[in-house]
């Protein structure tokens, strides 16, 4: 499940640079399952004009390069320009994404999160990011039976982001307190023309980061299950 804001749901382009579809790697629509292709993430509201190349294609294409025999299935639930406020669990956002959960009938294997750029634009709502994230990861936590959860670090925005040292340093206290895959993102390009959202080859970078501690993870969740069954001497 892929859930944040614009540079989750993705503002690449143009849109001939995609990557190519696989037909192992499958995205839900309303309708069912389709194969994976970008733009992922549809226009929700008046906010996501603009939909383009995110991490996710990038994301999905490494697990199934790495895992030739199974299918990989994305959920979109990212909302352009939405604050961490807006995940909170009683808020109709959350509950539009666990919607698609459980449309989709399927289990949840990880979590990616990439959010925090509308707290950075003051410092008055940086602090806040902290205290309110923590509520949002409890309920990921609660609702995908404790799916391992990969948390971005927002990236190096313009100067009028005031906030983003905080919500960033935020970001790196909340992976070190909950234990959560962390998936840093300031040394990669922000697209010039808005200074906001990430350029196509940041993009595919920070997908590839975000498959490789998920499979990281994954595999020592498995070796330590396979330990904790053999039997001793």
């Amino acid at each position: 499940m892929l859930a944040g804001q614009s540079n989750m749901a993705g503002r690449g382009g143009p849109l001939s640079l995609a990557s190519p579809s696989n037909p192992r790697l499958l995205i839900w629509r309303r309708d069912g399952w389709q194969i994976a292709a970008d733009p992922l993430q549809l226009p929700t509201n008046a906010r996501d004009h603009s939909p383009g190349i995110g991490p996710g294609m990038t994301f999905g294409l490494q697990l199934v390069k790495w895992q030739p025999d199974v299918q990989i299935g994305l959920i979109m639930c990212a909302d352009g320009g939405s604050s961490i406020r807006a995940w909170l669990p009683d808020r109709p956002l959350y509950r539009q994404c666990l919607d698609q959960i459980h449309a989709a009938g399927t289990r949840i294997a990880g979590v990616l999160f990439l959010q925090g750029e509308s707290e950075a634009l003051t410092s008055e709502q940086a602090v806040a990011w902290l205290p309110d994230f923590t509520r949002v990861l409890a309920a990921f936590s609660g609702d995908t039976h404790r799916a391992p959860f990969m948390l971005g670090q927002i990236g190096t925005l313009g100067a009028k982001f005031q906030g983003q040292q905080i919500v960033r340093d935020a970001q790196a206290k909340a992976a070190r307190r909950y234990h959560l895959l962390f998936v840093r993102t300031w040394d990669l390009p922000i697209n010039p023309a808005n200074n906001s959202h990430f350029t196509v080859p940041a993009y595919r970078v920070i997908g590839g980061r975000f498959a490789t501690v998920w499979w990281r993870a994954t595999k020592l969740r498995i070796a330590t299950k396979h330990i904790a069954r053999t039997p001793g001497p």
